[in-house]
């Protein structure tokens, strides 16, 4: 038996527009140049207050006096969209059903709030599949740092331990962790393949169990 550590935005679910349509409507208040899915993309991965400081910085909106107000404005229209709203990627549904059925414990480790996460969970159907789930609002700490994965690997605490992501904030928060790091190439990275340190990469989810299989051996 394997714990599967699991990030979220552009690693199970394409999230992009719906982070593009809460931060428009944000924008649209407060009379600012709404964006394109592109820009809010590269937000993705540092959770929701980094993503509002870079849409505002990039208008040149960053104001002290106004950021909570606006911050807390962008949290529960976040809150309250839809979550099937979020993409799933090809084959996410009946791989992490693959891995439970073959005795895996999946966990979640994502730097989007708590409120979203248990939204979209949810509205996929993935609530159970999960024996633990940490956001970015669980603990003080948010990845890149290391102890939102040894949180989520002592909940389940059944080593070995594998976490699959998209992106170098990702690669960074296993490489801190001393866990092997399982690269999925079709989500938000931001910079080239071969800058990022990992274990295993693959672009289609059908090949994951066999790739974790191979890596912590049979069960």
């Amino acid at each position: 038996m394997s714990t599967v550590i699991f990030d979220l935005d552009g690693t199970l679910v394409d999230s992009a527009e719906v982070l593009r349509d809460v931060g428009n409507t944000v924008l649209a208040e407060r009379g600012l140049t709404l964006m394109e899915t592109d820009e809010a993309r590269s937000y993705i991965g540092n959770g929701a207050r980094v993503f509002v400081t870079k849409m505002l910085t990039a208008r040149d909106a960053v104001d002290p006096e106004t950021f909570e107000a606006i911050f807390e404005r962008y949290s529960a229209l976040y809150a309250a969209a839809p979550g099937a709203a979020n993409i799933p990627f090809p084959h996410v549904d009946e791989t992490l059903r693959q891995l439970v059925s073959l005795g895996h414990r999946l966990a979640l480790c994502t730097n989007k709030p708590t409120a979203p996460t248990d939204v979209l969970l949810a509205a996929h159907a993935w609530t159970d599949l999960f024996g633990a789930v940490v956001c970015g609002d669980t603990l003080a700490e948010r990845k890149p740092h290391p102890e939102p994965l040894r949180v989520a690997a002592r909940q389940l605490g059944s080593p070995p331990v594998v976490y699959v992501g998209d992106s170098e904030v990702d690669a960074a928060a296993a490489d801190a962790a001393g866990f092997p790091f399982f690269l999925y190439t079709e989500g938000f990275r931001l910079v080239p393949t071969d800058t990022l340190v990992f274990a295993e990469a693959f672009d289609d989810f059908r090949a994951l169990p066999q790739k974790i299989a191979a890596f912590n051996g049979p069960l």
